[in-house]
């Protein structure tokens, strides 16, 4: 059934993952904390977001697809904003707030994948999502 188009196999068989970076958090279990959080951009109906966060969803999702343009299927925020970048754009040239996205997608009710990793393998420049590359 793997190639029928249903929203359980979008889950289990997704086209990309779109992956929120989040903030350490102030307390951790055995120094594990969740960094991290993976939706699938496609099963997320946009009435359940902002008209921001669906432009975000799309962005993602389309640069999961594409084979030439896109970093493969784990696209990072910080992908989309390098893409933009490299179309003379950013997220205010398209009127969204990409602190506000992000915080609306990693509250929304939809299916979400979190991903944990400790401090001592963490790297801070992953989920940097600003034009500079002075790092």
């Amino acid at each position: 059934m793997r190639g029928k188009n249903t929203v359980s196999n979008a889950l289990q068989y997704p086209e990309g993952w779109f992956v929120l970076g989040l903030p350490w958090p102030e307390r951790t279990q055995d120094g594990w904390g969740e960094c991290a959080l993976a939706i699938t951009p496609r099963t997320i109906p946009r009435d359940l977001v902002s008209k921001e966060a669906g432009t975000a969803l799309d962005l993602a999702g389309g640069l999961a697809r594409d084979p030439a343009e896109g970093p493969g299927k784990a696209v990072f925020f910080s992908d989309v904003t390098l893409w933009l970048n490299k179309q003379g754009k950013d997220w205010g040239d398209l009127g969204i707030d990409y602190e506000a996205v992000i915080d609306e997608l990693t509250k929304a009710p939809v299916p979400q994948l979190a991903l944990f990793t400790s401090i001592e393998v963490s790297c801070s420049r992953v989920w940097e999502a600003s034009r500079s590359t002075d790092w």
